[in-house]
């Protein structure tokens, strides 16, 4: 998988974590093999254009929920009920998204499908035919997330 497939996702990550006050780590992108881990709660958004694919974004509900409440300005999120679902599906939402603009500067066209959450234990994910790089995202160093970028072969 290019470089130029990876940064975007990252940049993007990177940014709209910080608009709500979330200092992330992105950690080293490596290659995993599928079926992967989906832990606890998943969004998956597709990818069209001039390349086909999806990203996967997971995590643990509690590290979700920390995430929920920074983007509600800190009010206090104790269960994943439907108006958080909704938030973390915007989440996956927004990243994507700015990850098409940076694709759309270096003249790749892609559009992204509107996301799906999923909720639940021991989410196994298996990408037939495609290539998987997970990408480590650790917040306030306690809440780790796993963003994976599926492009076809």
């Amino acid at each position: 998988m290019k470089a130029i497939y990876i940064n975007p996702f990252l940049k993007s990550a990177s940014y709209v974590f910080e608009q709500f006050q979330l200092p992330c780590q992105v950690g080293k992108p490596s290659f995993t093999t599928s079926p992967f881990s989906g832990l606890e709660v998943l969004t998956v958004v597709g990818i069209t254009g001039d390349i086909r694919g999806q990203m996967y974004f997971g995590g643990a509900v509690s590290s979700f929920l920390q995430i929920v409440s920074s983007m509600m300005g800190g009010a206090p999120v104790t269960a994943l009920g439907a108006l958080e679902q909704s938030a973390i599906s915007e989440l996956a939402n927004m990243i994507c998204g700015n990850a098409m603009s940076f694709f759309s500067q270096e003249g790749i066209s892609l559009d992204i499908t509107p996301p799906t959450l999923i909720v639940g234990n021991q989410i196994e994910i298996s990408a037939v035919k495609m290539s998987v790089l997970s990408i480590p995202i650790i917040l306030d160093k306690n809440h780790l997330l796993e963003m994976n970028i599926v492009f076809e072969d």
